[in-house]
Parts: structure tokens; sequence; C-alpha cells
């Protein structure tokens, strides 16, 4: 199979920038040294590819990018480039709610049904949906649905969210105030609550509250009027070990605002972050509270405030973020206030497993401590393996790779599982059972595992193996439904 080649580009769209005199350059030029070092392994580790900022004291220390656009000519990354940043556009519906709280609009303790007199889950407040602990269900099936029925329907915006969990009679997954459970429902709600209290579009109010006034000139809700822009942005896309790739972009129908949806760049979100700091948008008391742990009504501490993730990153470092996954869009901002080190990685090409790893190497970069090397996912070896040795070679290559210490590659049950099915799709039926032998080997607690290794089997003819390693999988799952039904459909087959 012929690889897919990938060019480093971090000399096109990466730049170091001086922010200290003459008598710190040198510790400056030297990190800005492994900044380069970090991404180019990182990039070359098919990890990384994307944009990604640093910056200290709210000054950009750092910012580079590395790979492509995801278009079809595969055009180098520019740093002025801008991304869908997925949920990371929660915060700023909910600093939209913040404002409006400042301003006398709204109170935190607001039920819902205050607003909206049809929101069919009495009690719930203002603050129960900005801390994900309001117990509402989710609408994204319906939605979903919806793109699935009517493929030429009209755009699905969540506008009419109220009306969807009024009509839906679905029951709340718990009490208000008792379970962190995160809602994108939720914040479509908020959306909704925003444009009913500001009296307009949300998309005009987050421009004229926040953009316009930030000098965030490369930032916008992508709504159906702005959909087919092309310029200087991103394209999600997903690269395979066997060289291909596939395009993960947009939904063409689908804008649900409020949860999501923000085009930005990394330069524009440094300037949202910084004004958070400075108290430019929002009250610093609001936004102290809106970075403090929310608490249930037992007492319990999430680990979530009113738009803002608490969580400490990979290493431990107390940290205000939030994380973005959207298609093949995975991005982060952080801020870590202890070291006032601010981290933004922006990233299109559907890997979203060391997004947490990148984020605390770059931030102990900024602090001048050492990083570990960017392990590898193992599937672009594997095929290179599979697709030149022996199976024996390569399954005793995988078992010693699984017990190095330290361990060399990231081994991910998803990537091994696309692997092998896209074996089993060319027909290599030889190569799929043994990459899911592998995987199942990997991950011993999988049901999954063993039922694509079952798909495997079956395809190549073998039913007694095909059966036995359904009945595994039972054994892991004992109340899976489908599982039984497979065994039993199986079995009818076995000679």
């Amino acid at each position: 199979m012929q690889r897919l080649q990938v060019v480093f580009l971090l000399g096109v769209g990466a730049t170091l920038v001086a922010t200290a005199g003459a008598s710190a350059a040198p510790d400056h030029a030297k990190r800005g040294e492994a900044y380069l070092e970090y991404l180019s392994d990182c990039h070359k580790a098919h990890v990384c590819n994307g944009v990604y900022l640093v910056a200290r004291n709210g000054e950009a220390v750092f910012e580079g990018a590395v790979g492509d656009s995801g278009d079809e000519q595969a055009t180098a990354l520019k740093v002025t480039d801008r991304f869908d940043i997925g949920s990371i556009s929660k915060q700023f519906t909910a600093v939209a709610v913040l404002k409006l709280v400042a301003e006398g609009r709204l109170s935190l303790s607001d039920k819902v049904t205050t607003h909206f007199p049809t929101f069919p889950y009495d009690g719930v407040t203002i603050q129960d949906i900005l801390s994900h602990t309001s117990g509402i269900p989710e609408v994204l099936p319906y939605y979903s649905s919806q793109l699935r029925r009517t493929p030429d329907g009209a755009p699905i915006t969540g506008s009419d969210v109220i009306s969807v969990l009024a009509q839906g009679n679905l029951p709340a997954e718990s009490s208000r105030g008792t379970r962190y459970s995160y809602s994108n429902t939720g914040y479509i709600v908020l959306a909704a609550l925003v444009e009913h209290v500001a009296d307009q579009p949300f998309d005009v109010y987050l421009e004229q509250s926040f953009f316009k006034r930030l000098g965030m000139k490369s930032t916008f809700l992508r709504t159906p009027d702005n959909a087919d822009f092309s310029t200087s942005r991103a394209w999600g896309f997903q690269p395979a070990p066997d060289g291909s790739r596939r395009v993960v972009d947009q939904l063409p129908r689908l804008f649900l605002r409020g949860a999501g949806g923000i085009y930005s760049t990394a330069s524009d979100l440094l300037k949202w972050q910084n004004a958070l700091n400075d108290g430019r948008v929002i009250p610093r008391r609001l936004y102290k509270l809106a970075t403090t742990p929310a608490r249930l009504l037992n007492g319990e501490e999430v680990p979530y405030g009113l738009g803002f993730s608490l969580k400490p990153d990979a290493v431990g470092m107390r940290r205000i973020s939030h994380a973005g996954h959207w298609r093949a869009f995975k991005s982060d901002l952080s801020y870590f206030p202890d070291s006032r080190v601010t981290v933004i990685q922006l990233t299109n090409n559907s890997e979203d497993d060391s997004v947490d790893t990148n984020v605390s190497a770059l931030a102990k970069i900024a602090l001048g401590r050492e990083v570990s090397p960017i392990m590898a996912p193992i599937g672009w070896d594997l095929v290179e393996k599979l697709d030149s040795e022996d199976i024996a070679l390569v399954k005793s290559w995988f078992e010693q790779e699984m017990s190095a210490i330290p361990r060399r590659y990231s081994i991910e049950e998803s990537d091994l599982n696309s692997i092998g099915y896209a074996y089993l799709n060319q027909r290599s039926t030889d190569k799929a059972e043994t990459v899911f032998s592998l995987t199942a080997l990997a991950f011993p607690r999988s049901a999954n595992a063993l039922d694509s290794l079952a798909d495997a089997q079956e395809a190549r003819g073998d039913i007694h193996a095909a059966h036995a390693s359904i009945v595994a999988a039972l054994a892991i799952e004992p109340n899976s439904e489908g599982l039984k039904k497979r065994a039993a459909v199986l079995r009818s087959r076995l000679p």
C-alpha cells in the first residue's frame, strides 16, 4: 500500500515571538527550539497537525503551525487559519449569560421556566445548566434523526430546542443538582435564552458583545448564512496508516449554536483569555465564580464551574480550560493560573487522544521543564510490518512493544479497530484477523475487540472460531442482547 506522505511545515508557519529583554533572549531562544523540536517529533509521530500557541503573562512566546489544512491540495497550515473550536464555544455561551447577569437582566438562580414557561423540567435553574448539573436529557439524538430522515430539509440550528424538549416528553436523566453530567442540550438552551433576553440572534450578540469589541477579527459563529466560507480555514480530515485519508468536516445542515459551532484562530483565543483574566468581558467577581467548582446539593464538588472545566492537566497542574471535539477538529484552550501560562491547541486531523498530553508538554516547556517524548500510535508501524513481514513476526513484535518499559508507542483500541476494518473492507481477512486478535490481546476486557475478531473470522469462513470469540465476548458482557443474538445465529450455522 502506498503510504501517505506528510511534509513537516513548521518552517512555513512557525514563529517565535520575543517578549523579554536581551538578557532573557538566550532562554527564550532555547525554549523556542524546544517547542519546535517537540512539535516536529509529534508531527513525525502522526499526531500533531494544527496550530499551537503558548503565552506567558498574556504575551505570546511561541506560535506555530504544523501539517496541512486538510484540503485536497494538502496546503500548508498557517497560524492565521481558522478552526472549528467545538465545545470551547461553551465558554462564550456561558460568558454571554454571565454578561446578562452582570447587567441585571438575568439571575443565576432564575428558573428556566421563568423565561420559557413551556420548558418541561420545573425547578431547573440557569446555574444548574451552566454547571452541567441540571439533569435534563440530550436532544442530539433527535436532531441526528432529523438529519437522516430529511437529508434535503431545512438547516437545524437548535432554535426550537424548548419545543423539542416540551414535545419529546423525555424523562430527566437525574434530579437537578444531584449529578454532574456533561450536557450539550443545556448549552443549546442557554443560546436560546440569550437570544430571548437580548432580543437579537445569538451570532449577532456574540459578534457585537465579544468578537468586535475584543478585536477578534477572525472569530465567528458558523450559521446557514456563512457556512460556505472557504478562505483561511482548516478542513477536518482523518489520515489512515494505509496512506488513505477521508474528509471528516462539517455536517452541512447542522448548526447547533451554544454548544459549539464557533470558528476562531489561536491568536484570537489568546485575546479572549486575556480579556477574561483582565475583567474586560465580565466583572472579576463573576469570572471567579465561573472558575470555582460547582457543588451538588449534597455538597460534593464537580470538576466544572460555569462554562469552564477545572480538571488539572495530565501532570496535575491547576488549570482553567475547555476542550472542543467536533468531527475531525480537536482543540483546547488552557490557562494555568499559578504560572500565568496559556496554551492553545487547534487541530484538524481527528487525533484527540494526545490533546491533554500536548497541552501539558507545551506548558512544561514554557516553565523550563523537561518533557517526555511523544508516543506514536502503533498502527502506522503495524500496517508497514503487516505489508512487509511474516504475520508471526508481527505478532511477536507487537507483544514485545506491549510489554516494553518505557512504552514506545501509544496503543489505542479505536485506532487498531479502524485498521482492522480497513483490511476487512479490502478483503484482506488474514491481516484483519491479525489486527483484531492483537486488539483483543491488548484489551482483554473488551467485548468489542472480540466482536470485531469474530467479524474477521466469519469473513474467513471459520464459524467455529467466530462463535468462540462471541462466547468469550459474552463472558465479559453477559447482558448484551446483541451478542446473545449473534451467538445464536453463529451457533445455528455450526456444522
